[in-house]
């Protein structure tokens, strides 16, 4: 959620990101940069429904309350636009490497034309990725792996949030509630995202002063997680502040987080209300929701048009970040929602371009209303 949106990080978001370009690919000839290829994005849509494109997304994730949000976001991609003869494979690896490997090689197999992927692990998704591009089939990076792929000939972009900000975000708000030591728990050994997370917030508060728990398949055993937690806290009494990457695995350790401990949370799920309990001082928000749904959206714009998005820089999604300040206006009922838009533009909207060079935010891209920054949110569920 695009709320204090963390004004003083995502502001200096363009400086931060150092994301390479990569040219465009035009199959059956050539062209430059800026030029808009057969006709409008509307022309896209509009096609005959005889039309066959296959969308394979693959990725690292599970069923919890993070990647169901993401799936909900493929899902109605493929209902919009099935009409216009999209197919949509899904496969959920819950960090499974060979799981996503053999994921990747069946999208190739399959005849996907666009292979929409997670990469927590780059060096074990480089070999199926860049067979998939010598195939000519365009891939697009989802939630983890931004720059990894930017030198394959057919990749396109990356969407998601930057994870060093974000982790830079979570840093300033635990700084700006006077935490002195945080623990950051890591909960999923391969994923470098995560990492860099981390790494975020070390930017801000320095390196003494976060001790990071990496616990690997955390979420698969969540009372051996909440004991090695308590375990840490007892034995390292400087620690005052609590980080989880996950809210399945943020939102069980209150139980055994130090009473006065200042907890934060990577994504949502049901963090809402454990803010507003005042449980929970903040969470960092990146919109699965989109990261699910834009990518079915940007292969159909290549498919049937060409259409390119990013230009070489990421389409951000987030972060946004949820707090006592903003958590009252935020819907606990559904997990779907999505902010709705405004005419004023963030670091998420100037991020994300087209090959022309035209400024476009993503459809439900962040936003601020008002001189009082609240957010407006709608239902998707």
């Amino acid at each position: 959620m695009d709320i204090e949106h963390g004004n003083e990080v995502l502001e200096d978001a363009d400086e931060l990101m150092q994301v390479s370009r990569r040219g465009l690919l035009v199959k059956g000839g050539a062209a430059a940069a800026g030029l808009t290829m057969l006709g409008s994005p509307a022309a896209a849509f509009a096609g005959s429904s005889a039309t066959k494109i296959k969308v394979a997304v693959v990725t690292h994730g599970d069923t919890g309350s993070f990647w169901s949000v993401f799936k909900k976001g493929v899902d109605q991609a493929a209902k919009d636009l099935k009409s216009r003869g999209v197919s949509v494979t899904q496969v959920y690896a819950h960090n499974d490497v060979a799981k996503q490997v053999a994921g990747v090689n069946a999208a190739i197999s399959s005849g996907a034309k666009v292979i929409a992927t997670s990469v927590p692990d780059a060096s074990a998704l480089k070999d199926p990725l860049t067979k998939a591009s010598k195939k000519g089939i365009e891939i697009i990076t989802v939630n983890s792996g931004l720059g990894a792929f930017d030198s394959l000939p057919t990749y396109e972009v990356h969407i998601g949030q930057t994870e060093d900000i974000a982790g830079q975000g979570a840093g300033k708000q635990f700084k700006k509630a006077g935490t002195k030591k945080v623990l950051v728990v890591i909960h999923e050994a391969s994923n470098q995202a995560l990492v860099d997370r981390a790494t975020g917030v070390k930017k801000i508060l320095g390196g003494s002063a976060v001790k990071t728990l990496t616990i690997p398949g955390a979420k698969d055993d969540i009372p051996g997680t909440k004991a090695k937690v308590k375990a840490a806290f007892n034995a390292d009494k400087s620690l005052d502040g609590f980080l989880g990457l996950d809210p399945d695995v943020t939102i069980p350790c209150l139980d055994v987080v130090p009473s006065g401990a200042k907890v934060g949370t990577f994504d949502v799920g049901g963090a809402i209300k454990e803010i507003q309990a005042g449980k929970m001082l903040f969470a960092i928000d990146q919109q699965q929701y989109l990261q699910g749904y834009l990518p079915v959206v940007f292969a159909v714009l290549y498919v049937t048009n060409l259409n390119t998005v990013g230009n070489g820089a990421p389409v951000l999604t987030g972060p946004g970040i949820i707090n006592k300040a903003n958590g009252s206006v935020v819907p606990t009922s559904g997990r779907c929602w999505v902010r709705s838009r405004s005419s004023s533009r963030s670091a998420t909207s100037r991020a994300a371009s087209t090959g022309s060079g035209i400024r476009a935010s993503p459809p439900t891209g962040p936003t601020r209303l008002r001189s009082t920054g609240s957010p407006r949110f709608r239902s998707r569920c």
